[in-house]
This record gives C-alpha cells, sequence and structure tokens, in this order.
C-alpha cells in the first residue's frame, strides 16, 4: 500500500475512522480485499488515500491557475541567467 504523498495534513498516526456499511456492503470490500492479500482496514485506506489524491489534483488543477497563462515560459537559458544575476 503508497502511503499518501501529503504529510502537510493535520493528524496523527493514530487517528481512526470508523464507518457503517450493511452487510453487502462490508462483504463486498472484504471480498475485494482478500483478492489481492489485503485486510479490509489497509483496502479501505488505499481506496480513500487514491480518491483524496485525485480530487486534490483536481482542486489544485481548478484553483492553481497561473496568472498569465498565454504567456510564454522564458528560454531555460535566459531564465537561468536571470536567476545568477
Amino acid at each position: 500500500m503508497q502511503p499518501s504523498v501529503h504529510h502537510d495534513l493535520p493528524g496523527s498516526h493514530d487517528d481512526h475512522i470508523h464507518l457503517h456499511t450493511s452487510a453487502e456492503q462490508h462483504h463486498a470490500i472484504r471480498k475485494a480485499a482478500a483478492l489481492i492479500g489485503w485486510t479490509v482496514p489497509q483496502y479501505v485506506l488505499s481506496a480513500a488515500l487514491d480518491r483524496a489524491e485525485r480530487d486534490l489534483y483536481a482542486h489544485a488543477a481548478l484553483h492553481d491557475v497561473p496568472d498569465d497563462p498565454a504567456a510564454p515560459s522564458p528560454d531555460p537559458y535566459l531564465a537561468i541567467a536571470q536567476a545568477l544575476g
């Protein structure tokens, strides 16, 4: 299971999330987790992190628009020369 790349989010490592599921939902999750050799908590955490990463990326793509998206980026050599003074 891959850890989240967002270490800046608040929360401690011992936080718990409790979910209420129907018998059918729990059975489906348990069966899917077993198919890949994971526990239910590992499976649910992985799915939640996948969704969180996707939502965070989509939010950033919508809200982190450059001030002037049509402006061309400077020539790399010019940018280095300007940065070095």
